[in-house]
């Protein structure tokens, strides 16, 4: 059962580097940072493939100890020795602490991603409604100035 105490120790530590992540990734939102936000989902991705590992780990020492890989906590606390029964319940607090900490910050991640979204959306729109001019600037009642910023505009 220690095997097991450190797998969910494991997967504590990787929630934490998450946690470290969504801070920087809330920056980069709110500082309009791409190329920062960019970097961070990168690593936030390596994170995830580490945390499936460890919970595949975790399924499969469960299985081989003879329990249900979907069994719960309290189900298991029950069925182990006594001697772990606390360290599995601390750590399993611990990580369950964590993970809330977690959701807590993807739910304010979201909430920037579409105010930033709304935003560059709003952005475009005004763009392009101030390059666009009037419908009446458009066909053949343009003259040679107009035609020049469009294609200027144009690239």
């Amino acid at each position: 059962m220690q095997t097991l105490v450190d797998l969910l120790n494991k997967e504590i530590k990787a929630y934490e580097q998450y946690l470290e992540l969504a801070t920087r990734k809330k920056q980069s939102l709110i500082d309009n940072d791409f190329d920062q936000m960019e970097a961070v989902t990168i690593q936030e991705k390596v994170i995830s493939t580490k945390i499936l590992h460890l919970e595949s780990e975790r399924h499969e020492l469960l299985r081989d100890e003879g329990f249900n890989p979907q069994i719960t906590v309290t189900e298991l606390i029950d069925k182990v020795p006594e001697e772990y029964r606390d360290v599995i319940k601390q750590t399993s607090e611990e990580l369950k602490e964590v993970l809330v900490q977690c959701k807590k910050f993807n739910d304010r991640n979201m909430v920037l991603l579409r105010q930033s979204s709304t935003y560059i959306n709003h952005m475009i729109k005004t763009f392009s409604q101030h390059m666009g001019g009037s419908p009446a600037t458009y066909g053949k009642g343009m003259n040679k100035f107009e035609s020049a910023k469009i294609a200027d505009m144009q690239g």
